[in-house]
């Protein structure tokens, strides 16, 4: 068997690198052995080209799963089933899909995306409503900047007010916490602070002098009866109450005793007087007796059957 061949070179040194390869390439392909390792290298080198080529081409990619109209829940599951992380975005406000319903995908069902990649969801955040803040006592403008803040509109309305300082908030319309949709529109009613009269005390006069004290003043009486013990035509009760502010031309109402209600006198004739006594005090009539109180009732001052009112004084003749 003989040697194996030895590759020779030239005793003549290449000067330079570029000179050394192209003289060791010559070299190299000048023996059969060396054509042979370098076509190997070559093909190795290309297998590695394609394997890379392919793998940064299509080879580490995957079709993403179909996740849009699934609960969140669900749309995990599948997601994390199948090697990919899930992730979301800010979501969006939609009238019709329930909450937490994913509306969006990115990369869409079948879309390539790398294996262990990222999906990104968009999720329904419901229908887009927002609770009326709680601006109640707060200036105007601040109040303003709040409803704002949650896509409100506002409509000032101003009204007299003896409590709250000028410029602050008395009321809104929808109330406080009410779920709106975003820009409702929200009356803001605004203190004007105290009306520029104020109401007097009128409880205990007579109903015509209060009558010329409001007309005096601008303001207008409105009359309402009620029964009383006080005497007929003395005012009872006022509203607003004294101290109050009001505007020229508004109402005061007045309510006005129209005396005791009226009973109709029992019948106690021939009774025993001390029962007749109290059949006439239980409906509140007064009782004078005179003669035997432990007689038998002969007479009394008002026929039965009379109306008077309560408090009237009732007398019986008893023998």
């Amino acid at each position: 068997m003989s040697a194996p061949a030895k590759i020779g070179f030239s005793k003549m040194e290449p000067v330079g690198p570029l000179d050394r390869i192209r003289h060791a390439g010559r070299q190299l392909l000048a023996h059969p052995q060396g054509r042979i390792g370098l076509i190997a290298a070559v093909v190795a080198l290309g297998l590695l080209i394609s394997l890379g080529g392919w793998w940064f081409g299509i080879g580490r990619y995957t079709s993403a799963p179909q996740l849009t109209s699934m609960s969140k829940v669900d749309a995990v599951q599948i997601a994390q089933r199948g090697g990919f992380r899930v992730v979301y975005d800010d979501g969006r406000f939609d009238e019709q899909i329930p909450k937490d319903t994913v509306v969006n995908q990115r990369p869409g069902a079948g879309g390539k995306i790398t294996k262990g990649g990222k999906i990104t969801l968009t999720l329904s955040k419901g229908p887009e409503r927002y609770l009326v803040p709680d601006v109640v006592g707060k200036a105007y403008d601040l109040a303003v900047a709040d409803l704002t803040r949650v896509k409100l509109m506002t409509i000032r309305r101003d009204a007299y007010d003896d409590n709250t300082p000028a410029g602050n908030v008395l009321a809104v319309d929808p109330a406080v916490n009410a779920e709106v949709k975003p820009n409702t529109k929200v009356t803001v009613t605004v203190s004007r602070g105290k009306a520029p009269l104020t109401v007097p005390n009128l409880v205990g006069r007579n109903v015509d002098d209060a009558k010329q004290i409001l007309q005096g003043m601008g303001l207008i009486a409105d009359i309402s009866p009620q029964e009383s013990d006080k005497p007929a035509g003395q005012v009872i009760a006022q509203n607003p109450p004294d101290g109050s502010g009001i505007e020229a031309g508004k109402p005061v109402k007045l309510t006005v005793s129209s005396g005791p209600p009226a009973v109709a006198v029992p019948g106690v004739q021939g009774q025993p007087c001390q029962q007749a006594k109290a059949t006439l005090e239980s409906v509140k009539l007064r009782v004078s007796v005179q003669g035997n109180e432990n007689g038998t009732v002969a007479a009394q001052s008002q026929p039965e059957g009379t109306t008077v009112p309560q408090g009237t004084e009732i007398q019986l003749l008893c023998l």
